[in-house]
C-alpha cells in the first residue's frame, strides 16, 4: 500500500483551514513521510478534539513553520495549543525525548538518551529550548509511510515505548486526568499499562500492520490504520 500523496495534501489542507492555519507553503516542500505525517498530525488533533471537546489554536501566528529535522522544543516555530477548563498542553512534531533510563541514571548519558517521536503532546512546563523527558510526554505519535509494513517497526515502537514508561497495573492515562472523562472512546483505550500513564500510537498506512497489535498492546501501544 502507498500512500495517496494528493488525497493525503486534501485532507491535511481541510483540516487546518477549519482552524484557521496555513499549510500551502509547508505543503509544497514536503514529500512522502513528511507528509504523512503532517496528515496524522490532521488525525491526532482532530481526535483529541472529538474526543475531549478541547480547544485547538496554532501558536505563533496562522501560517504553519515546522522544525525541518528533529530537535528540543522549540516556540518559536508551530505548535498546537490543546486546552480544556483552564489545563493545557502542546502538541509538537519531530522531538527528541530524554529516555527514561537517562532520568533513571540521572545524568547525560550521550546518543543513548534520547529518542526523536514523530508527534508529541507534553506538558507545557517544559522551558523552550530543552528536551522533553520521558515524564512530560502525555501522548506519542509514531508515524510510519512504509509500503510494506515490517516487524522492525514494531521492535523500534516497543523500544520507544519502554523508553517512555515503566510497565504497571492498569492505571488511568493522563489525558483523561487533564481532560476528564472522554466524550467518546474513538479506538483508545481509557486506561494504559504505563507508569507514567503516557498514550502511544504507531500509525501507518499498510493494513497489515494489523496483526502486529496485539502483543504490543498489552504494553499500551495502540495501533492505528490511518490511510488517506
Amino acid at each position: 500500500m502507498t500512500l495517496d500523496q494528493g488525497k493525503a495534501k486534501n485532507a491535511i489542507s481541510s483540516f487546518f483551514k477549519t482552524h484557521k492555519a496555513c499549510m500551502k507553503a509547508t505543503l509544497a516542500k514536503s514529500t512522502g513521510g513528511k507528509i504523512y505525517e503532517l496528515y496524522c498530525l490532521a488525525r491526532t488533533l482532530e481526535w483529541l478534539r472529538s474526543t475531549y471537546v478541547v480547544s485547538i489554536r496554532l501558536a505563533n501566528g496562522n501560517v504553519v513553520h515546522f522544525k525541518a529535522s528533529p530537535g528540543n522544543i522549540d516556540r518559536f516555530r508551530s505548535y498546537f495549543v490543546v486546552a480544556k477548563h483552564g489545563r493545557f498542553f502542546e502538541l509538537h512534531t519531530d522531538i527528541q525525548v530524554q529516555t527514561l533510563g537517562a532520568s533513571m541514571i540521572g545524568g547525560w548519558i550521550g546518543k543513548s538518551g534520547y529518542h526523536e517521536i514523530d508527534l508529541v503532546l507534553i506538558n507545557p512546563r517544559v522551558q523552550n529550548g530543552d528536551m522533553p523527558r520521558h515524564s512530560d510526554v502525555v501522548l506519542g505519535v509514531e508515524c510510519k509511510s512504509n509500503a510494506k509494513f515490517e516487524k522492525g517497526i514494531v521492535k523500534q515502537v516497543l523500544g520507544i515505548r519502554r523508553e517512555l514508561s515503566l510497565l504497571s497495573q492498569t492505571t488511568t492515562s493522563e489525558l483523561d486526568r487533564a481532560f476528564g472523562p472522554p466524550i467518546h472512546l474513538g479506538g483508545c483505550s481509557l486506561e494504559v499499562n504505563a507508569d507514567p500513564a503516557s498514550l502511544y500510537w504507531l500509525s501507518y498506512i499498510d493494513q497489515s500492520g494489523d496483526n502486529y497489535a496485539d502483543s504490543p498492546g498489552f504494553f499500551s501501544i495502540e495501533f492505528k490504520h490511518w490511510q488517506p
